[in-house]
C-alpha cells in the first residue's frame, strides 16, 4: 500500500471524509482507557482517514476503493467498546457507520436496522410498539447495534432472555471487502460466526434483532450489610421464577459509594435491580428474608426517565469508579455455579484489594454469574498475577487487557473464521492484527 491512495480518495468529497488530526483522533478511539495496558500498547493507532458512509452506495463504494488500493479498513460505530476493537492498529481507513443508522421497519416482534442505529433509539422505538430490546449494553443510548454485536455480549435483559448468542438476531446483511463488494444475507444460526468477532471476517450492514413484549420496570436498589449477604440475595432473586427481571447488578462496598446520583447510604453492599411492577410483592418478600433493606425504589412511569440503576451497571460500573480513582481497572470473570460463592470467599481471602462486582445473565438457558471486579492498577505483572491465580480457582478470564479476539472472546475457532474471512475479505484488510492466523498441522 503506497500514499496515492489518500490523493485518489480526496476526490470523492461525497463520501463524508474526514482527514483533520482532531477527527483521525476521536474516531481512531473508543473505551480501552478502561485498560491501562491497553492505553499503552495502542498509543499512537491512528486512522488516516475517516469515512461516514450514509447510503448503502457510498458504503460499496468504500468498500471496492479499498479493495482496488489495498487500504486497511477498520469498522466502528458510537465507540463505547472496552477492548480496542475499533482501534486501527494498522492505520488505513476507520468507517464509521454512526451515520449509517436508520430503523428500517418494525413488525411483528422483529426490528432491522442499519448497523449504525443506536440501541437508544431502537429501545424506544420498540416499547412505543409495546415492545423492547431483548439485550443491550449499559451504554444503550449511545452504542450502536453493530458495535454491540462485534465486540459485546450481555448487559440488560440478558438474565432474562440471554446473550447476543442466545436467539437475539434473526438476520444480518454482511458486506465483503472485494473490488465489487458482494451482498450476503443471513439468517437463523448462520449469524453467529460474526457475533463477537470485532469486524474481523466481514462488514455487519444491516442487522433484524428478536424483541421482547414490553414490560413495566420498576427500578430498586437493595443494601446489605455484607456483600455475601447480598451475593446470595441475587442469586436466588436471579433464579425466582416468579420474579421477572431484567437487571440484576450484585456491588461490593466501596463501589456503591461511586454512585453519587443515587445517594446510597455508606458501608453497604448494593443490589441494583430492573423487576416487573407484578413482580414487587414477591420481590419484597424475598428483600425480607434476606435481612436487605430497599435503598432506593423508582416507579415503572420513570423507567427511561433520567439517570437509571443500570447507568451504574456492567462497565458503567467501571466509567463511575474511575471518575473517582482513574489508577482502578478491571477483569472479567465467569464463576463455576455450583462454586462460585466458595470462589469469591478464596478470591476475596488472597486478594482483598479487589473489589467484587457481579452481573447475573443467563446462556443457552442455565444462569450465568459474571464478574467485573475493579482493582488498582500496578504493573502487568501484577494483573497477570492476579489472572493465573484466579483460573487455578477455576474461575474463568476472558482478558480486558488485550485487543486480541483469541483472548478476548470469540465463539469460533480460527480455523472456521479464517475461512469465512479468506471468503470475504481476500486481501485481509478488515480491523488488521485482531484475529491471530490460523494455525496448521
Amino acid at each position: 500500500m503506497s500514499d496515492n491512495w489518500k490523493t485518489k480518495l480526496q476526490n470523492q468529497p461525497h463520501l463524508g471524509l474526514l482527514w483533520d488530526e482532531a477527527s483521525r483522533i476521536k474516531y481512531s478511539m473508543d473505551y480501552h482507557h478502561f485498560s491501562p495496558i491497553l492505553v499503552r500498547d495502542l498509543q499512537g493507532s491512528l486512522g488516516e482517514c475517516i469515512a461516514s458512509p450514509t447510503t448503502e452506495e457510498e458504503l460499496d463504494e468504500l468498500l471496492a476503493f479499498a479493495a482496488r488500493e489495498k487500504v486497511p479498513v477498520t469498522v466502528r460505530g458510537n465507540g463505547t467498546g472496552n477492548y480496542g476493537q475499533c482501534v486501527p492498529v494498522t492505520g488505513g481507513l476507520v468507517l464509521n457507520l454512526s451515520k449509517y443508522n436508520k430503523i428500517l421497519e418494525t413488525s411483528d416482534g422483529i426490528m432491522r436496522v442499519q448497523a449504525g442505529a443506536r440501541l437508544g433509539k431502537m429501545e424506544s422505538t420498540a416499547r412505543r410498539a409495546g415492545y423492547e430490546l431483548r439485550t443491550m449494553p449499559s451504554t444503550f443510548q449511545s452504542a450502536t447495534i453493530g458495535g454491540f454485536l462485534c465486540g459485546g455480549f450481555g448487559g440488560i435483559g440478558s438474565i432474562r432472555w440471554g446473550t447476543i448468542w442466545d436467539g437475539l438476531v434473526t438476520y444480518l446483511k454482511i458486506k465483503t471487502v472485494e473490488p465489487v463488494p458482494r451482498t450476503i444475507e443471513l439468517y437463523g444460526s448462520e449469524v453467529r460466526p460474526y457475533l463477537h468477532t470485532y469486524g474481523t471476517i466481514g462488514i455487519l450492514a444491516e442487522v433484524g434483532i428478536n424483541l421482547a413484549p414490553r414490560m413495566e420496570w420498576m427500578q430498586w436498589a437493595v443494601a446489605f450489610n455484607s456483600f455475601a449477604d447480598a451475593f446470595r440475595f441475587g442469586r436466588e432473586a436471579a433464579e425466582a421464577a416468579d420474579i421477572d427481571k431484567r437487571l440484576i447488578s450484585v456491588h461490593e462496598w466501596p463501589i456503591p459509594a461511586c454512585f453519587e446520583p443515587l445517594k446510597l447510604e455508606p458501608d453497604q453492599a448494593v443490589v441494583l435491580m430492573e423487576a416487573d411492577e407484578q413482580s414487587e410483592e414477591q420481590l419484597r418478600a424475598l428483600i425480607t428474608a434476606h435481612q436487605g433493606s430497599v435503598a432506593l425504589k423508582v416507579a415503572a412511569d420513570r423507567y427511561h426517565k433520567g439517570v437509571g440503576v443500570s447507568d451504574f451497571s456492567w462497565n458503567h460500573t467501571t466509567l463511575w469508579a474511575r471518575k473517582q480513582n482513574p489508577d482502578l481497572t478491571y477483569l472479567q470473570l465467569g464463576f463455576d455455579n455450583a462454586r462460585a460463592g466458595e470462589q469469591l470467599a478464596l478470591m476475596k481471602q488472597e486478594h482483598p484489594e479487589v473489589m467484587n462486582h457481579i452481573e447475573f445473565a443467563s446462556q443457552g438457558g442455565e444462569l450465568l454469574i459474571s464478574g467485573l471486579p475493579l482493582l488498582a492498577y500496578k504493573s502487568d505483572e501484577q494483573i497477570n498475577g492476579i489472572i493465573r491465580r484466579y483460573e487455578e480457582m477455576g474461575v474463568s478470564v476472558s482478558n480486558p487487557h488485550t485487543w486480541d479476539l483469541d483472548e478476548g472472546g470469540r465463539s469460533y475457532s480460527n480455523e472456521k473464521l479464517w475461512a469465512i474471512k479468506r471468503s470475504q475479505d481476500p486481501y485481509e484488510l478488515l480491523n488488521q492484527k485482531k484475529l491471530k492466523q490460523a494455525t496448521t498441522g
